[in-house]
């Protein structure tokens, strides 16, 4: 005999499917780990859950090189700070779901990152990638284009500047749905018409008398 199992009948509904698209998603920050490469880069681990269930784990942007030389990543970084409206993310523990290879599965793990971070909520404009990997192999991720307020849908420059309607995300986000694939490709051949990444923000240094936060 079959007997209905309300749990579960409701768990089948709930499955993680991975954001694979381009285009604009609302939801919550999952992961926000402190990031540091074999080479000394520096970077902000993400992992974000759409409010319709979906996920994207590793919107990892790399912020800086070990030198202190700034990579473009940095902008995103403090994009992302300013649609939260945090002056500063602090270091400490977190609790987060990665991937563990040896496990071959997803496992929950204490890591350094960025606290104050965890559970926020957050807009973000993800774009489809095409990379050439490390063993030369062609890979297809998702990153990120462009950053905003989940609730206001206000860019990163509109929160700074105190603006209460937002104006830019739909231009944004047009221009990001006509060129929806950017091609990062070491032999990708004839060179592609790609969609460069929004300039949502900016660093903070000599901006402090006019942060609204």
């Amino acid at each position: 005999m079959l007997e209905l199992n309300t749990e579960k009948a409701r768990a089948a509904d709930n499955r993680q499917l991975a954001i694979t698209e381009t285009g604009k998603y609302i939801g919550t920050i999952t992961r926000a780990e402190k990031k540091v490469s074999k080479e000394g880069t520096k970077g902000l681990g993400l992992s974000f859950k759409a409010d319709d269930g979906s996920t994207a784990n590793y919107l990892d942007t790399w912020f800086a090189k070990a030198n202190g030389e700034e990579l473009f990543g940095l902008k995103t970084v403090n994009a992302l700070m300013a649609c939260l409206r945090m002056r500063k993310a602090d270091e400490g523990q977190i609790e987060c779901e990665k991937w563990d290879s040896d496990a071959r599965q997803i496992v929950k793990e204490t890591v350094p990152g960025y606290p104050a971070m965890m559970g926020q909520r957050i807009g973000f404009l993800l774009q489809e990638c095409l990379e050439t990997d490390q063993h030369g192999k062609d890979q297809k991720r998702i990153g990120i284009y462009g950053v905003f307020q989940a609730d206001t849908e206000l860019t990163a420059s509109e929160v700074l500047d105190g603006k209460t309607t937002p104006e830019k995300l739909p231009k944004m986000l047009q221009a990001l749905m006509a060129n929806p694939v950017r091609d990062n490709r070491k032999n990708k051949g004839a060179p592609a018409r790609t969609a460069q990444p929004a300039q949502a923000g900016s660093g903070f240094n000599g901006m402090d008398d006019a942060i609204p936060f």
